[in-house]
């Protein structure tokens, strides 16, 4: 029996010691970098942690730029022409910013250029950055465009938490260029 009862100890002892049970591993890669992100103190950093997630394509950063009661307003023609605007929340947000990342997710040349910007105080914890846009995402779908244009509206809320999100979104077509919200209208299908 005591025969027995070594020979089992001295199989387990060469399990462990063969397993490395008890050493480091090297940490697992996030699934997302998220260390372009800038806490969003004011709101010019949120506007720029939303140009940087866009360059990226990068959703995690996207979605932390948003508020929780986020809304947006599409065009007058998008609005017209497209019934997913109807309830748009910042879960269609999401969901349409994330379908986007996936058919361009392998491309590179991804820019939003913001123009013409000025940003207004609206009250003690908000602020409006009123701008021109050029969007471009390298995507995979031949019908849908890559580049869009327009104008836009950001009203910024500070929370009580101290950040800064994007509250409201308000888009403004130019001319008969493609807009964000066409963007967003096809992302959504």
């Amino acid at each position: 029996m005591t025969r027995l009862v070594l020979v089992v100890a001295l199989a387990v002892l060469t399990l462990i010691s063969g397993c490395s049970v008890f050493s480091t591993r090297e940490p697992e890669e996030p699934l997302e970098d998220s260390a372009s992100f800038i806490q969003p103190d004011t709101p010019e950093q949120v506007i720029e942690n939303i140009s940087t997630a866009v360059l990226e394509l990068n959703t995690l950063n996207y979605r932390r730029s948003l508020a929780d009661d986020f809304s947006f307003q599409p065009t007058a023609t998008a609005q017209a022409r497209e019934s997913v605007f109807l309830s748009w929340t910042r879960a269609q947000e999401e969901q349409y910013f994330s379908a986007m990342v996936a058919a361009a997710s392998l491309n590179t040349g991804h820019a939003l250029q913001l123009n013409d910007q000025s940003l207004t105080l609206l009250g003690a914890n908000e602020f409006v950055l009123d701008a021109t846009y050029l969007l471009t995402v390298n995507h995979r779908r031949t019908e849908v465009p890559t580049q869009v244009q327009g104008r836009l509206q950001w009203v910024l809320r500070q929370g009580s938490d101290g950040l800064w999100a994007l509250q409201t979104w308000i888009d403004q077509e130019l001319g008969n260029e493609p807009s964000w919200s066409d963007l967003k209208a096809e992302f959504s299908k």
